[in-house]
């Protein structure tokens, strides 16, 4: 996760240099890294060399600022813009900003620090404190790395292990080690010069049903939100002259951001899809390009070689927060293109999320997980108060927790190599989108019916979720229903499911990826604790038949290993 990161020491700096090297992002080529330092302010960065009117690190005689991620609203560059809400609201002011971000603000006169991200964490901020220091980086191993040069012991915090061994990622903005934050959303933390903070949020979600709308109301509300989101998006890449590329599979969401920059004027894409060979996210992503004349570029994911070896990289991408094969396949992906072609990576990301994937009756935060393991929660310290919060609050959940700690973590591997830009992280879309009643969202059924009448194009492809052209929302809802009991089934019987990451099959059909697996399992079982040494091996070698618990539990178990080797390991 490449990104920002900044020391506070009222003791000796321990010889500090070059911080911005233990980035990820730092060995990726095209990657900007800088280390500065004012009194005993030690900052700096490691990010991709684009965008650089919107990601900044400058000063001028009063403050140091710098922003990481892009602003579809600033004004001039993001220093005046971030220098006019400090001085208006002491940043609360950040409110206004449309865009994907964290930064901070050193006031020198004062020697007051202010570290802040956006509503959806897409560029996180991890910190630790205690009475002489502070330390904040967007890559979590660049604290945990400065706190073994600050020869200061680390702790390990098992809520963490159990919600990677349950979840697949970690929850509730816990870190693998006891003492390191992650800052919540939408949060503005303040840092004194005696290292006193205090926090302050501008958002949280909230259902605020409005049941004065009409469908057709809520359907032009829509259609006025998203088609704007989506032109802030792409006339980022128009104000640096870059090209255009986007993700582009079976699936809807991708589907509307790129339709809809067509019909804005945006030409010359690139429609990008990584998948199994044959599978019907390339089929449906082809037809798509060649009737609608977008370039394609296929990469196929056959046999799942990219797991044959370069796990430790794939963790390390991302920290080690989410399992790894929910990650390893888009930044293997762009590890092999040039990214410097072309200006931010289009995608479709949590568009099914706005528009009722998850509206659900008598949801349990548990029903997610990725393990057969569901007793392992009740190890986790505070899981009975998360469980009441979540409990038939299945929307958020999804945008506080599985979104932001899951999804996100995973989409993050591509922050090494560029800025990947959804119009659905909008936040006044979100927001409105939270007040829609659940009657229409139910079944994603506002979605169709937002754009078979306002963008029908869209639905003249078939959608691979429902195997079927999404027209009639009530058909999509039989379909889809039909095609998860076909898929369990065959999964049952040991065939091949269409799927563009069939995990299982390659486990089935590819020897070298188990005993990577194995091997990586063996080597690296050291790194945990005693006490759960047998528990790790007891789920690693589950015998789970006919489902995915048996492929998840193996790369959980490793995942959790290479972690803790990465921000524990010499």
């Amino acid at each position: 996760m490449a990104g920002i990161y900044g020391v506070i020491s009222l003791s000796q700096q321990n010889s500090l240099e070059n911080i911005s090297n233990h980035f990820h992002s730092a060995s990726i080529d095209n990657s900007l890294n800088e280390d500065r330092s004012y009194q005993n302010f030690i900052y700096g960065r490691s990010v991709p060399s684009k965008f650089l009117d919107d990601r900044i690190l400058a000063e001028d005689d009063s403050l140091i600022i710098a922003y990481e991620g892009v602003c579809f609203n600033k004004e001039g560059d993001s220093f005046d813009t971030l220098k006019k809400y400090y001085y208006e609201d002491s940043l609360l002011s950040i409110k206004k900003i449309k865009g994907q971000f964290s930064g901070f603000v050193y006031d020198k006169k004062i020697n007051k620090l202010f570290i802040f991200n956006d509503h959806l964490n897409t560029k996180p901020l991890y910190f630790y404190r205690s009475s002489d220091l502070f330390i904040f980086a967007s890559e979590l191993k660049v604290v945990t790395k400065l706190l073994t040069k600050f020869d200061i012991s680390k702790e390990l915090n098992y809520d963490a292990l159990y919600s990677m061994l349950t979840y697949g990622y970690l929850i509730n903005n816990v870190t693998y080690e006891k003492n390191i934050e992650k800052l919540q959303y939408a949060t503005i933390l303040e840092v004194d010069s005696n290292l006193e903070m205090s926090q302050k949020k501008y958002f949280y979600y909230r259902k605020t049903i409005n049941d004065s709308l009409s469908k057709n109301e809520i359907i032009e509300k829509i259609d006025t939100l998203l088609v704007k989101s989506v032109e802030r998006c792409w006339l980022k890449d128009s104000e640096y002259s870059d090209k255009y590329y986007s993700f582009l599979s079976g699936g809807l969401d991708s589907r509307v951001n790129t339709f809809l920059a067509k019909e804005l004027g945006f030409t010359n894409i690139l429609g990008i899809t990584f998948s199994q060979s044959n599978s019907s996210d390339e089929k449906i992503a082809k037809e798509i390009c060649q009737n609608e004349k977008f370039e394609h570029f296929f990469y196929s994911l056959d046999n799942g070689v990219l797991l044959e070896n370069n796990l430790q990289e794939y963790v390390s991408a991302n920290d080690g927060l989410v399992t790894l094969n929910a990650s390893a396949s888009g930044y293997y992906l762009l590890s092999m293109l040039d990214s410097k072609k072309f200006g931010a990576l289009h995608t479709g990301q949590i568009g099914d999320l706005l528009f009722g994937s998850y509206i659900k009756k008598n949801f349990k935060p548990h029903s997610g997980i990725m393990s057969n393991r569901v007793e392992l929660l009740q190890k986790i310290s505070f899981y009975d108060d998360y469980e009441q919060k979540y409990t038939n609050s299945a929307e958020l959940f999804a945008y506080e927790e599985r979104v932001i700690h899951g999804t996100l973590n995973g989409d993050r591997t591509t922050s090494h190599f560029t800025d990947m830009l959804s119009p659905f992280y909008d936040r006044e879309l979100i927001e409105f989108c939270l007040s829609i009643p659940d009657r229409y969202k139910k079944d994603e059924a506002i979605y169709l019916d937002w754009f078979n009448q306002k963008h029908p194009k869209i639905a003249e492809y078939v959608w691979e979720s429902a195997g079927i052209k999404p027209k009639n929302s009530s058909c999509v809802k039989v379909a889809k229903m039909t095609k998860r009991i076909k898929n369990a089934l065959m999964r049952r019987m040991g065939l091949r499911v269409n799927d563009m990451n069939p995990f299982d099959v390659w486990l089935r059909s590819n020897p070298k990826i188990l005993n990577n697996l194995d091997s990586l399992y063996q080597h690296y079982l050291h790194c945990a604790p005693d006490d759960i040494k047998d528990l790790l091996d007891d789920i690693y070698h589950d015998n789970v038949h006919f489902s995915h618990y048996g492929r998840n539990n193996k790369f959980l178990v490793v995942t959790l290993l290479l972690a803790l080797d990465l921000h524990f390991g010499d």
